[in-house]
């Protein structure tokens, strides 16, 4: 999660076209193989309130405590929000109170989406919404638990190649310490 950083997913909207004016595996696929890679902007509460720092720009206070906001649909179903560039940013801004944002990518939005309280309690977010005031593509819980399910297969996948090669370098590999 970074501060004001400023986002473009133009390889991301194409594929959202792509995938909207025709619905086929392979532009599913361009759009996932995108998402993967992208950062979206979030809105979000910071307390205390960000200050403006000597270039002008605005700065965090050590400590600084954020939440990111929920949008609600007309039924109370939740969901993050996340904006693929600042322009969609702005027309959500426009309609609501300004906030700072911060740039977020898919695995981060995942595990608030998918941690579990130690009480139990889940997320109230029932997934998230890419530029909801535009192209409004929702990616519910499932679909993201899915989505990190294959990625983590994918690295365990890789790992078990790299070590069958020899090449593996994770915990447990390399010479013995010498022992004084």
């Amino acid at each position: 999660m970074e501060f004001n950083k400023n986002v473009s997913n133009p390889m991301l909207i194409g594929a959202i076209e792509l995938m909207k004016a025709e619905d086929t595996q392979a532009h599913r696929g361009m759009f996932v193989e995108e998402l993967v890679k992208a950062e979206f902007l979030s809105p979000a509460i910071v307390e205390p309130a960000p200050e403006e720092g000597p270039d002008g720009g605005q700065v965090l206070a050590q400590g600084s405590k954020v939440q990111l906001p929920m949008l609600s649909t007309s039924d109370g179903t939740k969901f993050f929000m996340a904006f693929t560039d600042r322009a969609e940013y702005d027309k959500w801004q426009e309609r609501n109170k300004k906030m700072p944002a911060f740039a977020l990518k898919i695995e981060e939005y995942a595990s608030m989406i998918l941690r579990r309280e130690p009480n139990g309690n889940i997320c109230p977010a029932l997934g998230m919404v890419i530029n909801p005031f535009g192209v409004n593509i929702i990616l519910p819980r499932e679909m993201l638990a899915s989505m990190m399910s294959a990625k983590l297969a994918q690295v365990q996948h890789m790992a078990a190649a790299a070590k069958q090669a020899g090449q593996y370098t994770g915990p447990g590999t390399g010479p013995a310490p010498k022992q004084s």
